[in-house]
């Protein structure tokens, strides 16, 4: 499956050349002109002139597994990657739904008082949910998510967020729910494809 996807800054990176058995470990860096720049640190047999490679890139939502060409630079372990094909493997054990609903993550703080961000989600599925809103959630909490279910109920339930991201002023929340019941599960099976 094709993909526009790129790496981001600070990913780990599992490098393979075309022609030998083993792999070097990387981690992509900033660079200019949009390049995929991965500095490969430490890693014995680093390639020395421009060559095929796969490389696997692991993320919240996916493994982006991608074949390219790397070049290395000349006077250190960096190499700059050269995409030619994205493939994306699914992380999920539940599949999601697209479904746009009101939803909110609400937590304590250390002082007692009640947080609230409203927003709406993205998608649902049994593992968890995207959720988009216009105000930041305190980092380093986790919420209680409650979703307004597209039948009229609503889902409540404690939650882990696995990536934040900030984009254009909104703020889009990665969410695994922790503990759901049976009938919970039964409500959020329905929404999704099979």
């Amino acid at each position: 499956m094709r993909e526009s996807w790129r790496p981001t800054p600070g990913q780990v990176a599992l490098v393979e050349l075309d022609e030998r058995d083993d792999c070097l470990t990387g981690v992509v860096v900033p660079s200019s002109e949009g390049k995929v720049t991965i500095d490969l640190g430490a890693s014995p047999g680093r390639p020395t002139e421009p060559c095929e490679v796969f490389v696997s890139f692991f993320a919240p939502d996916a493994l982006y597994k991608v074949r390219g060409t790397a070049r290395p630079h000349a006077k250190d372990a960096v190499i700059d990657l050269t995409i030619a094909d994205v493939e994306r493997v699914q992380r999920r054990t539940a599949s999601r739904a697209r479904v746009t609903a009101h939803a909110a993550l609400t937590v304590f703080d250390d002082d007692g008082a009640f947080l609230s961000v409203v927003g709406r989600t993205i998608d649902v599925g049994e593992g968890g949910c995207r959720v988009r809103t216009t105000m930041p959630f305190p980092s380093q909490r986790s919420p209680t998510v409650s979703i307004q279910l597209p039948d009229g109920r609503t889902l409540a339930a404690a939650a882990e967020i696995l990536q934040a991201s900030s984009v254009d002023g909104r703020f889009e929340y990665r969410l695994a729910f922790l503990e759901l019941e049976k009938d919970e599960r039964a409500q959020l099976a329905e929404l999704a494809p099979s």
